[in-house]
């Protein structure tokens, strides 16, 4: 039996990626004669558009890909993105394939042969090896369409970058479904690159109003993460963790964590927890300096590179949270809905609105 494949793929400002790996992929797939491919362009604002347009209207044309644009989204919110493109999908089976990702030829036919060895199964890639190995695909998922419904999908809860796919994988094994892991190294590949495009256009890098430090000694550092719409969180952390590149170091492990909100009176800066009790005071004495009420000082994080490390791990720990409370609570994820939002395909005017009802898997 010949499943309908789909392999579906979000972008947002990654189209430099994509132009490395969609024609290959199309090619490396060509073989397999009931494929699709669709992209979803999560409003990108480089030139995915005008790219799509010129490189790939004979694949449109004959059906092989399907552009959807969306131009709702003011930040990537990495579980709807990939709830909505699957939810695009046509196919018997959904792959989830990154915009940084390399199929490997014959993939499709490999997923094919899978899905009709076993028919209560997944794929996933291997867990994340030595020096990171495996890292930069564990995006790649496929999964039989009726599952993912029955799933509702990705948990939106998780907004940025991080454990999106382990919580999904997660649900689908307690759902029945037996993992099976991607072994073949040829279908493993993706373009390397640094930490900052995982995290550039997310949620909390959009929202994400100032970082603060102070160290409290040689092992100890303390992080104000102040958002917009006046929240904040107090991380305490072991220094070295903070700028460590080690996988085991890639989640927060918080000795202390509060949060709360804070309000700001010129130079003052006033942080309150959810109970309404003044937690600390901190008063700027410079433009990237101040101090707090039990006289520490804090420097505002002016490193890109240590922010957008922070920012990563933060995102990391969030996405964990909620990984570990669906696991061991369980419960309904998307109750609400799932990957909604207006969509136009194909550079058409006519929209397509995905809305609440998809319980028969249609949009």
């Amino acid at each position: 039996m010949q499943n309908r494949i789909s392999c579906c793929t979000v972008c947002m400002n990654r189209t430099i990626h994509l132009k490395q790996t969609l024609k290959r992929n199309i090619l490396d797939n060509a073989g397999y004669n009931n494929i699709e491919f669709v992209i979803l362009d999560y409003g990108s604002r480089d030139d995915l558009y005008d790219w799509i347009q010129k490189e790939l209207q004979h694949e449109i044309d004959t059906g092989l890909v399907t552009y959807f644009r969306t131009k709702d989204p003011q930040f990537f919110h990495m579980s709807h993105s990939k709830n909505m493109v699957f939810r695009l999908g046509t196919g018997d089976i959904l792959c989830s394939i990154d915009a940084d990702n390399f199929t490997g030829p014959g993939f499709a036919a490999y997923v094919n042969e899978q899905f009709n060895k076993e028919s209560d199964i997944f794929l996933m890639p291997p867990r994340i090896g030595a020096n990171k190995k495996w890292w930069d695909v564990q995006g790649r998922v496929c999964v039989r369409r009726d599952d993912f419904y029955a799933m509702r999908g990705y948990d939106e809860k998780v907004m940025d970058y991080g454990y999106e796919d382990k919580d999904f994988k997660c649900r689908l094994e307690a759902y029945g479904r037996k993992s099976v892991i991607i072994k073949e190294p040829v279908f493993l590949n993706a373009i390397t690159h640094d930490d900052s495009m995982r995290i550039a256009d997310g949620f909390s890098t959009k929202k994400t109003k100032d970082v603060l430090i102070s160290s409290q000694g040689e092992d100890l550092t303390e992080i104000i993460y102040l958002e917009e719409h006046n929240i904040f969180e107090i991380f305490y952390v072991s220094s070295e963790s903070l700028a460590s590149g080690k996988l085991s170091d890639c989640v927060l492990h918080p000795k202390k964590r509060y949060d709360g909100v804070y309000r700001q009176d010129g130079k003052v800066l006033q942080l309150y927890k959810d109970n309404g009790i003044l937690f600390k005071t901190l008063t700027y004495t410079g433009n990237d300096h101040l101090m707090s009420d039990d006289h520490r000082g804090f420097n505002r994080i002016s490193s890109d590179l240590l922010r957008e490390n922070f920012l990563l791990k933060r995102a990391i720990y969030v996405g964990k949270k909620i990984f570990s409370n669906n696991k061991n609570k369980g419960g309904i994820v998307n109750e609400s809905g799932f990957g909604q939002g207006i969509v136009y395909p194909n550079f058409s005017d006519i929209s397509i609105h995905l809305g609440e009802e998809v319980a028969a898997g249609r949009i």
